[in-house]
């Protein structure tokens, strides 16, 4: 009799200590949001499941945010003491993880687990074709002079000149840090600097934004992309590491963009399609797409400057990756699917989107950047891309007109030629007008 009061009170599925746990995770299971599994086979017995599978709403988010806060001021740390600010850790160091934990999915879904271990600098020759072909760029941008700059995108390509050129030739030390030094006006440099040091505690404040940030998201993105977000090395940015993944504000922007783009879309991602990324910047949008849609061929288009951050990004991350540049196409007129498809990665000015053929863009994106150019400068790209395009366009842009900084038109006033039938059409979390469309086979408007 008495093994049996002890089984039950000890050992049983219903034991009174289940029970109470079972009232404690009810009533914390309204701090989760929809995308938190709790339920259980057996009637009254939930259990608490790991921090890895759960995701928080409002009043969860308040609660982790005031528990971060109160354990940063007065210890100096974040509430969980796997839960740090990662200023860089060695990729070597990541294959010693050997056994999972419930602080992360397991085995670790986080890209800089997948990314291949290769840290290596490419060799002097690979830095000497981007000399050339830069100083081949800057011919072709002057020599457009339809193409208008703003004032503010003038500053930023003086800057960038400044940072990472010595005369006629790269600092290479500038380029390996160039997402943690950079003194720049350009937001996508800027954010790699968002965070600081490891040590102090407005830094670890600041990061609590980024935990705030991953939960909110995680109701408007699929989880397989957002367990998988994780920045990259390249560049030595500092990042808040939750979950062994490495967060900043742009990789989980990036992550929201490319769960939409996978989820509303129909492109096939055994297929080898042609994207577009206008106003592509150093490749981070890009690099996140290619390991959903491995076999395309992604192109980038942005100012000279630009295009050295992004060949040396994509080369960083992707090793064995062949890249294209303005020069591999300097005799060729128009470029078909046939010579793109040789390439996984090209990087070109601006002027170089006249070369694409008509109607072979499986996939044109255009995020914020569009807001931020010359009136001519916009209705050039959209007049480009609706001739590239032969099936989407997504675009994430300011919807009016801001005229303190950029004076310039918004996404309402863009002058759509060809029919769109829309996909998606929401006011996202950047504050912008979310647009994607198919493009329709009939006639112009």
């Amino acid at each position: 009799m008495f093994s049996k009061i002890k089984y039950f009170l000890f050992d049983s599925y219903h034991r009174p200590t289940q029970k109470f746990l079972h009232i404690f995770v009810f009533f914390r299971s309204f701090f989760f949001n929809k995308k938190t599994n709790i339920f259980s086979e057996r009637m009254f017995l939930l259990k608490n499941p790991p921090n890895s599978t759960i995701y928080y709403n409002f009043f969860g988010r308040i609660f982790i945010m005031i528990s971060n806060f109160v354990a940063i001021i007065l210890f100096n740390k974040f509430f969980n003491k796997k839960t740090f600010i990662d200023n860089g850790i060695k990729r070597e160091n990541i294959s010693s993880i050997l056994e999972g934990n419930d602080e992360s999915s397991w085995p670790i879904q986080s890209l800089i687990f997948l990314e291949e271990s290769n840290t290596e600098m490419p060799d002097r020759e690979f830095f000497q074709y981007l000399e050339k072909n830069y100083v081949y760029t800057l011919r072709l941008v002057s020599a457009k002079t339809d193409l208008e700059e703003q004032e503010w995108w003038k500053t930023c390509r003086e800057e960038y000149k400044e940072n990472f050129w010595n005369n006629d030739t790269l600092n290479l030390s500038a380029l390996e840090n160039f997402r943690a030094k950079t003194k720049t006006s350009s937001a996508i440099l800027n954010d790699g600097s968002y965070l600081k040091t490891n040590t102090k505690r407005l830094d670890k404040i600041k990061a609590l934004s980024l935990i705030n940030l991953y939960h909110k998201i995680s109701e408007y993105t699929e989880l397989e992309i957002l367990r998988q977000a994780s920045d990259s090395f390249v560049g030595k940015n500092i990042c808040l590491n939750y979950r062994n993944q490495r967060l900043s504000h742009a990789v989980l922007r990036h992550s929201y963009f490319c769960s939409q783009i996978l989820k509303f879309t129909q492109l096939d991602q055994d297929k080898h399609n042609i994207i577009v990324d206008i106003g592509g910047g150093y490749g981070g949008l890009i690099r996140l797409l290619k390991y959903y849609f491995k076999k395309s061929t992604l192109i980038i288009f942005e100012i000279p400057e630009a295009t050295i951050l992004a060949a040396y990004f994509l080369k960083r991350n992707f090793p064995e990756a062949k890249i294209g540049q303005a020069l591999d196409f300097k005799d060729i007129n128009r470029l078909d699917s046939e010579q793109i498809k040789k390439f996984d990665f090209i990087i070109l000015p601006q002027p170089n989107i006249e070369k694409i053929s008509d109607d072979i863009v499986d996939l044109c994106i255009n995020t914020i950047s569009m807001g931020e150019m010359t009136n001519n400068t916009q209705n050039y790209y959209l007049e480009n891309i609706e001739r590239i395009t032969k099936d989407y366009f997504y675009s994430v842009n300011r919807p009016k007109k801001r005229s303190e900084k950029y004076n310039a038109q918004g996404f309402y006033s863009l002058n759509f030629k060809k029919k769109w039938i829309t996909k998606i059409y929401n006011y996202t979390h950047t504050y912008h007008i979310e647009f994607l469309g198919k493009k329709s086979r009939n006639a112009k408007i």
